[in-house]
C-alpha cells in the first residue's frame, strides 16, 4: 500500500449521542470513505498521465525506485 500524501479528519462521536447523531455520524464516515476512494482514484489517474508524458529515461528512473508499485 502507497503512502497517502492527504490525511482526512474521521468525525468524531461522543460518548453521550442521540439516535440523530449516530445517524449524522454514519452519514459522515459514508461521505468519508467514499472521498477516499475518488481522492484515490484521481492520484491513481493523475500519475498515469504524468507517466505517459515522461520519456523511457524518467520512467525507467520511476520504476527503479525500491518503493514503486502501481
Amino acid at each position: 500500500m502507497q503512502e497517502k500524501l492527504v490525511n482526512l479528519s474521521t468525525p468524531k462521536l461522543v460518548e453521550n449521542h442521540t439516535l440523530h447523531e449516530i445517524s449524522v455520524w454514519e452519514y459522515h464516515m459514508g461521505e468519508l470513505i467514499k472521498t477516499e476512494r475518488v481522492l484515490e482514484g484521481n492520484l491513481c489517474n493523475i500519475f498515469a498521465v504524468l507517466m505517459s508524458l515522461c520519456d523511457s529515461d524518467v520512467k525507467n528512473q520511476v520504476e527503479s525506485i525500491t518503493d514503486f508499485t502501481i
